[in-house]
C-alpha cells in the first residue's frame, strides 16, 4: 500500500497544466491514505513506553546464584524458548526479564533440580536492527538504546550511491557524532553503576543515581536507573535471604544444646544416686549383709551412667562448635558479597578512567568532522524512509524520518525520493522523447502541480 502512495505521489510530482478541479481529484486518494496511515504512527510511539517484551534472538544472562554451571549467556531460538542445563526448554517469548526470571526459578523447581532457586536475568544483546535499501553498508547492525533511523544509517556507512560525494562527510560526522553519543551513554551508565555499588559496598538499603539532568538520553538514563535499582534491589534481597537463613538455624541449635543440657544435668544426679547406693552397699558388703554379685550390677550401672552424661556433654560441645561455625558462615557471607561488590567498583572505576581519556578525544573528532561538513549536516536530505516493526505477532509498516527512534528488531528500508524531472533540450525548450513509451495515466499526472510534503 505504501508502495502504490509514493508512486502516485511522485506523478503527483510533476509540473502543472490543468485546471484545480484535476488538481483536487489527483490529491483526494493521497490525502485520504496519508490520514489512515497518522493512527499507525500512533501506536508506534504509545509501544515505546511498554515494558521491553523478550523475543527470538536477543541474547540473556541467566545467573543462578550459588549454581555457575547453570548460569550463562542464552540466545532466545526462533521459537521463543530458552535451554539451561538440566532444565526442560524454557518459553520465555513476550517476558520481560522479571518474569523470565520467575519463569526460569518455577522451570527448575517443577524439574526437581533446585529447591529455592535465585535467578537475576539481564538482557545483554538485544535483537539487531536491519538496514536495506539506498546505504553504502546495507546490512545487521547491533541495537543501542536510543537509536534512531539517522543513527542506523550512519552504521551502514551513510546515504548510497547516489550523494557519495555530498554524503561521505555527513556519514562519516554521523559516525563520530553516533561514537561520542556511545561513550557519553557509557560514562552516565559507569556513573549511575558506581553509585550502586559504592551504596551495596557501604551496606545501605538504598542508592540514589547521580544527577545527570543536563543530560541528552535522559529516556535512556532512566531505562538504566531503573535495571541499576532492579539489580541493587535483588542482590540485597538474596544477600538477607542467605543470611536469615543461617540465622534461623541459631536458635534451634540452642534449644537442642539446652535440651542436652537439662539431659546432663538429669544424668549427674542419678549418678549421684547410684554413687550413694554404691556407698550404702559397700557397708553391707564389709558386714557380711551383702552379695558380690549386687555390688558388681551397682558398679556396671554407675559406668553406663557415666557414659550417658559424657554423652550429653559431648553432643553438647559439638552443638556448640556448630553454632560458632553458622557464624562464621554468615561473615564468610558477607565478605564473599563484598568482595564481589569491590572488585565490580574497581573495574567500574577502571572503565570511567578510560573514558576521561577517550570521551574528549572523541568528542574532538567529532567537531572537526562537523567543521569538515560545512553544515552539510542541517540539510534536509530528502529520504524515504520505512521501518517494517513486528507488533502483536504481525509486521506492520511505519513511515518514518531520521529521528524516530526504534526497536530491537525493526527493518530500515531508506530509498531516495527523485523528484520528477521531465526530460528536456535547454536550447530548444521542446520536450526529448522518453526512452520508454509513456502511458495515458501518466501524461495525465504530469500536468498536476507538485504536492508539498
Amino acid at each position: 500500500m505504501h508502495t502504490d502512495f509514493l508512486d502516485h505521489d511522485r506523478e503527483l510530482a510533476r509540473p502543472a497544466g490543468r485546471g484545480v478541479t484535476a488538481r483536487f481529484r489527483q490529491l483526494l486518494p493521497a490525502l485520504c491514505l496519508a490520514i489512515l496511515l497518522v493512527p499507525v504512527s500512533s501506536r508506534a510511539e504509545d509501544a515505546g513506553g511498554r515494558s521491553y517484551g523478550l523475543a527470538p534472538g536477543d541474547r540473556i544472562t541467566v545467573t543462578i546464584f550459588g549454581q555457575p554451571e547453570l548460569s550463562g549467556d542464552v540466545v532466545i531460538d526462533g521459537g521463543g524458548t530458552i535451554t539451561i542445563p538440566l532444565a526442560a526448554p524454557i518459553e520465555v517469548k513476550g517476558l520481560t526479564a522479571t518474569e523470565c526470571q520467575k519463569r526460569i526459578a518455577e522451570q527448575l523447581v517443577a524439574d526437581g533440580i533446585l529447591r529455592t532457586p535465585a535467578v537475576s536475568v539481564r538482557i545483554s544483546e538485544l535483537r539487531p536492527l536491519y538496514v536495506l535499501g539506498d546505504v553504502r553498508l546495507p546490512g545487521a547492525y547491533a541495537f543501542r538504546y536510543g537509536s534512531t533511523t539517522q543513527s542506523a544509517v550512519a552504521l551502514a556507512g551513510g546515504y548510497g550511491l547516489g550523494e557519495v560525494l555530498r554524503q561521505t562527510a555527513i556519514s562519516e560526522y554521523l559516525q563520530a557524532e553516533e561514537h561520542v553519543r556511545q561513550l557519553t551513554l557509557q560514562k552516565h551508565t559507569l556513573l549511575i553503576r558506581r553509585a550502586r555499588l559504592e551504596a551495596e559496598r557501604d551496606g545501605k538499603d538504598t542508592f540514589s543515581p547521580p544527577d545527570l539532568a543536563n543530560a541528552n538520553d535522559e529516556k535512556d538514563i532512566s531505562v538504566i536507573v531503573e535495571n541499576e535499582t532492579e539489580i541493587f534491589t535483588t542482590q540485597r534481597a538474596i544477600l538477607r535471604s542467605e543470611i536469615d537463613l543461617l540465622r534461623s538455624q541459631k536458635p534451634i541449635l540452642q534449644k537442642q544444646i539446652d535440651a542436652n543440657n537439662e539431659e546432663g544435668d538429669a544424668g549427674k544426679k542419678q549418678l549421684e544416686l547410684i554413687q550413694q547406693q554404691i556407698a550404702r552397699y559397700g557397708n553391707l558388703l564389709k558386714q557380711g549383709l551383702g552379695l558380690q554379685n549386687n555390688d558388681f550390677q551397682y558398679r556396671v550401672l554407675e559406668a553406663n551412667q557415666e557414659a550417658a552424661v559424657w554423652r550429653s556433654l559431648s553432643e553438647v560441645s559439638r552443638l556448640k562448635v556448630e553454632a560458632g561455625n553458622l557464624d562464621m558462615k554468615i561473615e564468610e557471607v558477607e565478605s564473599t558479597f563484598k568482595r564481589q561488590v569491590a572488585t565490580e567498583l574497581r573495574e567500574t572505576r577502571d572503565r570511567l578512567n578510560e573514558l576521561e581519556v577517550t570521551l574528549p578525544v572523541a568528542t574532538r573528532i567529532r567537531d572537526v568532522k562537523r567543521q569538515y561538513t560545512g553544515g552539510a549536516t542541517t540539510q534536509n536530505a530528502r529520504h524515504l524512509i520505512h521501518i517494517t516493526r513486528v507488533r502483536d505477532g504481525q509486521s506492520v509498516v511505519l513511515d518514518a524520518n531520521e529521528t524516530t527512534p526504534l526497536e530491537p528488531g525493526d527493518v530500515i528500508e531508506i530509498k531516495n525520493e527523485m523528484p520528477y524531472i521531465p526530460l528536456r533540450d535547454e536550447a530548444a525548450e521542446t520536450p526529448l522523447k522518453p526512452a520508454f513509451p509513456m502511458t495515458k495515466e501518466a501524461r495525465d499526472q504530469k500536468t498536476v502541480s507538485p504536492v508539498s510534503r
